[in-house]
Formats: structure tokens, sequence, C-alpha cells
């Protein structure tokens, strides 16, 4: 059963970028356009998260857990999927974007 406590136990959750993780994932549980379906669900997210079914018999909830446990917690803004207790949860984070900044005018 998902939890709160048990997605922050940091041995349960994998964190990673789209491109370090989505390969992967994609292949793992069979699902080739789940890159479009993270973005997609990125722009907009539900708080109940959504099901995703793969081949094999293969399925993950999509969330975000802020939403979804109406909380804040470290990278809880984020999606996450979900493939179970004996499984650990991905976090798909977006990097933050480096920023040039202008000299300092003296």
């Amino acid at each position: 059963m998902l939890t709160l406590n048990w997605l922050k136990n940091e041995d349960n959750v994998v964190y990673g970028t789209d491109e370090e993780l989505i390969p992967m994932l994609s292949k793992d549980l069979a699902i080739p356009d789940l890159e479009r379906r993270i973005k997609l669900f990125r722009e907009t997210p539900c708080k109940e998260g959504v099901t995703l079914k793969g081949a094999r018999r293969s399925s993950a909830l999509m969330f975000i857990p802020d939403m979804y446990f109406d909380t804040d917690m470290v990278m809880g803004a984020n999606v996450w999927l979900y493939l179970g207790e004996m499984r650990p949860a991905f976090c798909i984070y977006v990097p933050w974007q480096e920023v040039e900044t202008a000299p300092a005018q003296s």
C-alpha cells in the first residue's frame, strides 16, 4: 500500500531525470509511449494520479506526491511512478535550468 512514510524512506526511492529513467521504465513496463504520457501528466496533473497499464501484466501509478497526499515533501512536486511495495518508487525530476547572469556593473 502506498503511504507517505514509505515514500519518505530513501531506500524505497530511485531518483533520476527523464533521460536516465524513462527508457528503462518504458522497456520494463512495456509502455512504449511512457515519455509522452509523463509529459502530458506534467502539463495537466490530477490529484488521484493515473494508473498506467503495460504489457506483460505490468502497471504503475503515475502521481505527484504533493497533490496526492496534500502535503509538501522533498521532490514531491515531480512526477513519480509507484510499481508496488516490492519495487522502488521512481521520482522523475526535471533538473534545474542553469541561468547565466550578467556580470555586475561597477
